[in-house]
C-alpha cells in the first residue's frame, strides 16, 4: 500500500482554493430588551434591541467569522434584515427597521417576551 506524502496535487489545490466557503448553520441569539421607536436620523420606525451576554458573545463570534458576507436576521422565521457583515459586532445592540410604528410595537413585544430569540444565518 502506498503511503501518502501529506501533499495534495496542484489540480486538487486549485479546486480547493476555488470552492466557496461552507455556509454556517443558523445561530440563535437571546434578546434581553426590545423597544419600538424611531430612528433619529431617518425618522423610520424601528425596533431597538439588546442581546443577553450569551447572545452578544455568540453574535460577536458569528460576525467575526463572516465579515464580508450577507446574513439573514429572522424573527419567527421571517427575515427582518439582510445586512452584509462589515466588521465584528461585539456590542450586542441592534436596530431592525419596520414599516410602521404599530409593527414596531408588535415586534418589540415579541422580542421582549421571555425566551425570545433572533435567528441569524449566512445567506450566500
Amino acid at each position: 500500500m502506498a503511503r501518502s506524502s501529506g501533499r495534495i496535487g496542484v489540480a486538487a489545490a486549485i479546486v480547493l482554493a476555488a470552492a466557496p466557503p461552507a455556509l454556517a448553520e443558523p445561530v440563535w441569539l437571546e434578546v434581553s430588551q426590545a423597544v419600538s421607536g424611531t430612528d433619529q436620523r431617518s425618522g423610520q420606525a424601528v425596533v431597538n434591541f439588546i442581546l443577553t451576554t450569551a447572545g452578544r458573545e455568540v453574535f460577536a463570534r458569528f460576525t467575526a467569522a463572516h465579515v464580508g458576507r450577507r446574513i439573514d436576521i429572522r424573527v419567527d422565521g421571517k427575515t427582518m434584515l439582510r445586512p452584509v457583515v462589515r466588521e465584528t459586532v461585539a456590542g450586542g445592540v441592534g436596530q431592525i427597521p419596520v414599516t410602521t410604528v404599530e409593527e414596531g410595537r408588535v415586534l418589540a413585544r415579541r422580542l421582549a417576551a421571555e425566551g425570545a430569540r433572533l435567528e441569524v444565518e449566512v445567506t450566500e
